[in-house]
C-alpha cells in the first residue's frame, strides 16, 4: 500500500476531494487538524500561529519556528509510515516527492471560481471572500517557499494538477484512484525511495497510528 497528498488553494475543493478519495480507496483521512493535535500534544502549541503568519524576515531564523517546522516533518514522515493515508496539506508533497509510493496531487481553479465557492460556503460577501482567498495564498505560499524551500510555480513536482474548474469533483476522484491504483501496480522509477525507508522514532509513530485509527 502507499499514501495520496493532496495540496491545494482554498475554494479548489481539495479537501472535498481528498475525503472522497480515502472513503472510496478505503484509506485513513488526515488533515490539518489531526496534524495541528499531534503537534500540540508534544508541546508544540505555536504551530497554528507559525502556519498563519507571513513572516518577516528575521522570523524566518527563529530557532522555535526551526524546531517547529522540523517536527512538522517528523509528524508527517510518521503518518505517511502509518500507510495507507490520504494527507491533505501542510506540504506533505514536499516532504515524500519521488516516493515510489506516493501520489501527489494538486487541485486548483480559477480564483473568480474559488472566491464564489468560498462566499456561498460561509456566506459572506463576494469582497470578504476575495480578502480571505487572497491572504490564504500569500499564507501558504509564505508556508511553502518560506519552511519547505518549494517555488509554488513547479507544477512538475506533482504527479497530477486537477483543474477543479473544468474537473467535477467526481470526476477528480476518479482520475485520482485510478492514478494510484496505476502507481501502486507499477511503482515509480526501481530506484525510488519507499515508506518502509522511514526512519521514524517508533513513540511517535505509535501514537499517530493510535490517533489516525
Amino acid at each position: 500500500m502507499g499514501i495520496i497528498t493532496i495540496s491545494r488553494k482554498m475554494g479548489s475543493m481539495g479537501t472535498r476531494i481528498g475525503g472522497k478519495v480515502a472513503e472510496r480507496l478505503g484509506m485513513k483521512y488526515v488533515d490539518k487538524e489531526i496534524i495541528s493535535k499531534i503537534m500540540q500534544e508534544y508541546g508544540y502549541s505555536q504551530f497554528v500561529k507559525i502556519y498563519n503568519e507571513i513572516p518577516g524576515f528575521w522570523e524566518r531564523f527563529d530557532s522555535l519556528k526551526i524546531q517547529t517546522m522540523n517536527f512538522m516533518t517528523r509528524t508527517i514522515e510518521a503518518i505517511g509510515a502509518h500507510d495507507n493515508v490520504v494527507i491533505v496539506g501542510r506540504g506533505g508533497f514536499e516532504i515524500f516527492m519521488n516516493y515510489r509510493d506516493v501520489l501527489n496531487v494538486r487541485t486548483h481553479a480559477d480564483i473568480d471560481l474559488r472566491i464564489k465557492r468560498k462566499s456561498e460556503e460561509y456566506h459572506v460577501s463576494l469582497e470578504e471572500a476575495k480578502a480571505q482567498v487572497e491572504e490564504n495564498d500569500k499564507i501558504r505560499r509564505a508556508f511553502l517557499e518560506d519552511n519547505l524551500k518549494h517555488s509554488c510555480g513547479k507544477t512538475e513536482d506533482f504527479d497530477i494538477v486537477v483543474n477543479t474548474g473544468v474537473v467535477t469533483i467526481e470526476r477528480a476522484v476518479d482520475l485520482i484512484c485510478d492514478a494510484y491504483k496505476e502507481l501502486m501496480a507499477h511503482g515509480r522509477n526501481a530506484d525510488s525511495k519507499q515508506l518502509k525507508d522511514l526512519k521514524v522514532d517508533p513513540i511517535l509513530k505509535e501514537y499517530v497510528s493510535k490517533l489516525i485509527d
